[in-house]
């Protein structure tokens, strides 16, 4: 695909040679001669030297002398189209393996795919063209909504409800009993959990069943990976999480909330509507909506970075003052 096509199926300027061929995308350092790379920060540009590649995605500050550009007001939105140009999604996968172990009260929708070892307990509902990687389990009184994608070795038990169009990454187990003793006995997990419609699930996160209701996630929530939602928890719609994010049992995320990597929240507390939490930030206190924390336990973030800077002047003759 020539630059100049690219650029007029994107709507983005042109800086160069639009006669130019172009046959994929990569990053700064990996890509090839013939390969359109993204830059999205002023710190990346020491790369483009080095880089072998023949095109560059760019913001609207930038300009590289001698380079052939795609100009973007949004150069990280652009990115998800650019590569779409040249990877389109794949088509849905249909049929049902012959190794596949299926419960006959189980309802299975039309176009599905499940794949080798598959196994469906009874009672379960599987909507019109879910995909089911091999081995995954899925236990009884499951429903699985339409088009949703569950790779390979995930565990959904009893009881879980999934909606429409959600992805579900390899090793995810949902529905399993969350922690919960008392005087040494354990409580009894007879809960459930509540996935919504468009819900991404990270490899290997763990969505804990409640003890009592449900551990509910609200449509349009994206989980990274290594994570783990414990029982009854709630997650309100289009909330965001980084990998290795743990939160404690019944804890309260508002919608929209933003959470960098290797966050803890400990359990029963509440974290409002649009609120941002820095990466390794132990939240121990509630969140206000809308506020930005960090720390340990979590405060202000700009407060925290100016604690943090006054500790590590600690020591430095004349450099400990305010």
């Amino acid at each position: 695909m020539k630059l100049k096509e690219i650029a007029k199926s994107l709507g983005l300027e042109l800086v160069g040679d639009g006669e130019l061929e172009i046959t994929g995308v990569s990053s700064l350092e990996d890509a090839r001669k013939g390969e359109i790379a993204p830059l999205y920060r002023k710190a990346f540009e020491k790369l483009v030297g080095s880089s072998r590649a023949s095109a560059f995605l760019v913001g609207p500050d930038t300009r590289l002398a001698g380079k052939n550009l795609l100009v973007s007001k949004n150069p990280r939105a652009d990115l998800i189209r650019l590569i779409k140009l040249f990877h389109p999604e794949e088509p849905r996968r249909e049929g049902i393996a012959s190794t596949a172990v299926i419960h006959p009260t189980a309802r299975i929708g039309k176009g599905v795919y499940i794949g080798d070892f598959v196994k469906i307990g009874e009672n379960a509902v599987v909507g019109d063209g879910v995909e089911i990687h091999a081995g995954t389990v899925i236990y009884h009184d499951v429903e699985i909504g339409s088009r949703t994608k569950i790779y390979s070795n995930v565990v959904i038990r009893e009881g879980t409800r999934i909606g429409e169009g959600c992805i579900i990454h390899p090793g995810v187990v949902i529905g399993c009993d969350g922690f919960g003793f008392e005087a040494g006995e354990k409580i009894p997990q007879v809960g459930g959990v509540l996935v919504g419609d468009d819900v991404e699930i990270g490899a290997n996160t763990v969505i804990d069943r409640a003890a009592l209701g449900y551990t509910k996630i609200g449509t349009g929530v994206k989980i990274g990976n290594l994570c783990l939602i414990a029982h009854g928890t709630r997650i309100g719609e289009g909330s965001m999480f980084a990998g290795m994010i743990a939160i404690g049992g019944s804890a309260r995320i508002g919608k929209g909330v933003i959470c960098g990597g290797m966050v803890g929240i400990r359990d029963n507390l509440e974290v409002g509507d649009g609120a941002i939490i820095a990466a390794k930030t132990c939240v121990f206190r509630p969140v206000a909506p809308g506020e930005v924390v960090g720390g340990c336990p979590n405060t202000n973030l700009t407060r925290w970075k100016r604690a943090m800077a006054r500790l590590y002047r600690l020591g430095k003759k004349g450099k400990d003052k305010e």
